[in-house]
């Protein structure tokens, strides 16, 4: 499921969640429960966003990327070429 959901539809749905909470929270309970359902989804929609992005590190010399290799941890590489 979570590899359909690219970075820009993660903030669609996001928002689609956000509306969803705040209507049903606010039929159900006064408006100070819609606000602090707002303010749940929110933090927890943040927090699963920084928690499971990737963090852009290049390696901008050879020496750099030994090291990486080295460090045991995997290893991504991406290859560009303009053809």
């Amino acid at each position: 499921m979570l590899v359909l959901i690219n970075s820009y539809s993660f903030v669609g749905l996001g928002l689609l969640i956000v509306l969803i909470g705040t209507l049903i929270s606010w039929r159900l309970g006064n408006p100070v429960l819609a606000v602090a359902t707002v303010a749940v989804t929110l933090v927890a929609l943040v927090s699963f966003q920084l928690t499971t992005s990737t963090k852009f590190n290049t390696v901008s010399n050879e020496e750099d990327f030994n090291r990486a290799l080295a460090s045991g941890k995997p290893v991504l590489l991406e290859l560009y070429s303009n053809f």
